[in-house]
């Protein structure tokens, strides 16, 4: 008595457990006959998305990333020039800020069924990758105006407070492609988690000031941070660690 007693325990739990966490051979696949959302942590900030299965192999998602924001802090030699008048040497200092949203739509290949998937879809927003900014106390306390300091090989305006903004900016729309492995967008458990491994192609970054292109010194040519980043970085990696979950 007491053994059949444990069995239909044993019996119920277990069929508690299948119900609960979606273990059961009844699974569908099908647009929003499952609905799952996913928390992520990547090189595109801390993020959020929603996912629907279109068929067993193919999902779609779509998201929003916020990068949070931080400075960073340093010092520039620099020349500087008006119009009329030699140009003269500095040190400024200087400040480079990191905070974007972007958002993007996804489809996920899963060739297995599941444990490895494929990525092809879009990001868009979000195309200014750094905010600079710059103080020279030597323009401020001439209180010039017209005056355009040189960065690297690029000319940024300074207005006559000694203060240089500018930007650098890449594309607002960047196709997306990536691979992965965990769980599907859409866990058949309740709660899952997942990596994903990508590049977003942005274009070539554009140094920019007030929302224009900056004038670039023709046959100059440097070798500091901005112009690494300019002329290298076309590509945006993204290493992403997602825990998703199955709302039905």
């Amino acid at each position: 008595m007491k053994r059949k007693s444990i069995y239909v325990i044993i019996t119920l739990m277990c069929m508690i457990c299948t119900k609960s966490f979606g273990q059961g051979s009844d699974f569908t696949y099908g647009v929003f006959k499952h609905l799952g959302v996913g928390l992520n942590v990547s090189t595109t900030g801390i993020g959020f998305d929603v996912a629907t299965d279109l068929t067993k192999y193919v999902g779609l998602r779509a998201g929003v990333s916020f990068m949070p924001s931080f400075n960073v802090n340093g010092n520039l030699d620099v020349e500087y020039a008006i119009d009329g008048l030699p140009s003269e040497e500095d040190n400024i200092k200087a400040k480079g800020s990191f905070k974007r949203t972007t958002c993007e739509v996804l489809v996920d290949f899963y060739p297995l069924g599941s444990g490895f998937f494929l990525t092809g879809g879009f990001s868009f927003g979000g195309d200014k990758l750094v905010g600079i900014t710059a103080h020279s106390d030597k323009i401020q306390e001439l209180g010039l105006a017209g005056a355009n300091v040189l960065i690297d090989k690029y000319q940024l305006p300074i207005d006559q407070n000694g203060d240089v903004n500018g930007e650098i900016r890449v594309n607002k729309f960047r196709p997306y492609l990536g691979i992965g492995f965990g769980s599907r967008a859409v866990p058949k458990g309740r709660v899952a988690f997942r990596t994903e491994l990508g590049v977003q192609f942005h274009g070539h970054p554009k140094v920019t000031a007030n929302g224009e292109d900056v004038l670039e010194m023709v046959g100059k040519t440097g070798d500091d941070d901005i112009s690494k980043i300019v002329d290298k970085l076309t590509v945006y990696p993204v290493l992403k660690f997602r825990l998703v979950g199955r709302i039905f």
